[in-house]
């Protein structure tokens, strides 16, 4: 079976069309998807911070009576502060 130039032309113009429509399909559930992706990176990326704070003032508790958590600061405090 041989192809002649206009056969050859209308499926070059078919696979075009055919890649035209999966880039824009493609395009599309990227787009979608990566709200969703971000969205919830972010969330994970909130309860790792929230996880290390809970975890540093259990820890600054934990040291004893000369160490108080600073809510404001994030920090662990000495009373000490002279020594």
């Amino acid at each position: 079976m041989k192809f002649n130039a206009k056969s050859k032309a209308q499926s070059l113009v078919e696979y075009a069309l055919i890649l035209a429509l999966v880039t824009v399909i493609a395009i599309t559930a990227l787009q979608f998807l990566g709200k969703k992706v971000n969205t919830a990176v972010e969330g994970v990326g909130d309860d790792v911070q929230t996880t290390t704070e809970n975890a540093a003032k259990t820890y600054c508790e934990g040291l004893g009576t000369g160490y108080s958590w600073n809510a404001s600061t994030g920090k662990c405090e000495s009373s000490n502060s002279g020594n």
